[in-house]
């Protein structure tokens, strides 16, 4: 597993095609609070998970980029300025969106196989929960919590249950070992157990116990913590869209 590429600091006079770059590939990612490391999206989170297990290092550099101060460089590769985005300087390509990336990586180095075209029950069953997280943590009206959080809890029971049945094998989504899906959803979970738990008093249910046992595999692997936010990070990130702290 190639756990290793090159970081680069953009703070200040942030570089976008630098001459100092010799690698193929430039991804570049929401940046945290100190400029270097990666900042608490999770779909950028997803494209470096997916990187880091597809790309050969040498191959690749993370460029974290500050959101709130846009380099003119950055906005002409992406003029919606939204990351992330993977420049492939041999192609002569920029690619946005994080599903559009990974489909060009597995397009670029289709092994190993992480069943990028996967399309089964394990979609449909992780597919809701990141919006019932946000519609949860963007609410205003305090007479809508209490519903809210039982449409979360019952997107993660839904995911508890794919979990549990006949098709889902090896402790994964889809196979034995991290696949595209897994590099989509844990970080989202991640948000809703740091997120949630912080704005909402909200947690994933103890008798969620094979969604509890998929998050703890899944965040013990190496990719995953060497690509994963602080949870200060995260607290952060939704901080910035004047979420109400309501521990219930």
């Amino acid at each position: 597993m190639r756990l290793c590429c090159k970081m680069v600091d953009t703070r200040g006079h942030r570089r976008v095609f630098s001459t100092m770059s010799k690698t193929r590939f430039e991804m570049y990612v929401k940046a945290g609070s100190d400029g270097k490391n990666i900042g608490d999206c999770p779909f950028s989170q997803r494209v470096y998970m997916y990187s880091q297990l597809k790309i050969p290092s040498e191959l690749v550099t993370v460029i974290p980029v500050d959101i709130t101060n846009k380099s003119e460089e950055f906005l002409k590769l992406n003029p919606e300025g939204k990351v992330p985005v993977l420049v492939d300087h041999e192609k002569n390509k920029v690619i946005a969106d994080s599903g559009t990336i990974t489909g060009y990586i597995h397009d670029s180095f289709p092994s190993p196989d992480l069943h990028q075209t996967y399309s089964g029950p394990a979609v449909e069953a992780s597919g809701g929960v990141f919006g019932k997280l946000a519609a949860l943590l963007k609410n205003s009206d305090l007479a809508s919590i209490p519903k809210l959080k039982e449409d979360l809890e019952r997107e993660l029971r839904t995911l508890d249950d794919y979990l549990n049945c006949a098709d889902c094998k090896g402790g994964f989504l889809v196979s034995d070992r991290i696949c595209e899906l897994d590099c989509a959803i844990l970080p989202k979970l991640r948000h809703v157990q740091v997120a949630g738990m912080y704005f909402q008093g909200f947690q994933i249910p103890e008798d969620c116990v094979a969604l509890l046992d998929y998050i703890r595999k899944g965040e013990s692997t190496d990719v995953f913590k060497q690509t994963c936010p602080k949870d200060e990070e995260i607290i952060n990130g939704w901080s910035r869209h004047n979420i109400m702290v309501v521990k219930q």
